[in-house]
């Protein structure tokens, strides 16, 4: 086995290697003022992605429905789900079970924003207010976007993605 520094890799899916994603030499794509996210690795075949993502204190993202499981690492800042009574903060843990269906948050009065990398399987819906999807996300439509929207603001592909 060896491992691969996945920053200068062409191949972030699923293969024997182990890799490395230094995320601090990923650009930020800013898909919202106060949302931004990088895209850290795609699972070939698995419709498994891990992102990072920043939101500014007083976001609040649409409902959403999960079709798979999710795992959530808190880097920094606080945020929450207006469903639950929680609100997780630095170094906390968030499991999410398939089926889930809540509105992130991040406190009006957070000090800085929240930093939050997600693995997340099978994708989400984002819902309007009577149920109804009107965004899928996956990982080829999550990776797609954030590429165009790097794009658009001038930011080449980073080499990490497939």
């Amino acid at each position: 086995m060896s491992v691969t520094d996945a920053t200068d890799s062409a191949d972030t899916s699923d293969s024997a290697d182990t890799s490395v994603c230094h995320t601090d030499e990923l650009p930020w794509a800013e898909l919202a003022p106060g949302i931004e996210m990088k895209v850290l690795r795609t699972g070939a075949g698995t419709d498994r992605y891990t992102l990072m993502n920043r939101f500014a204190p007083g976001t609040v993202l649409p409902k959403h429905y999960h079709h798979g499981e999710v795992h959530a690492w808190t880097i920094e800042g606080t945020w929450g789900y207006l469903e639950y009574d929680w609100s997780a903060t630095a170094g906390d843990y968030i499991y999410e079970p398939s089926g889930s269906i809540h509105t992130l948050a991040v406190p009006d009065d957070s000090p800085v924003p929240a930093v939050v990398q997600f693995v997340i399987e099978k994708g989400l819906d984002f819902l309007d207010d009577d149920g109804n999807a009107f965004h899928v996300e996956d990982a080829a439509t999550i990776t797609q976007l954030y590429v165009d929207t790097l794009a658009a603001a001038g930011i080449e592909r980073p080499a990490i993605l497939p």
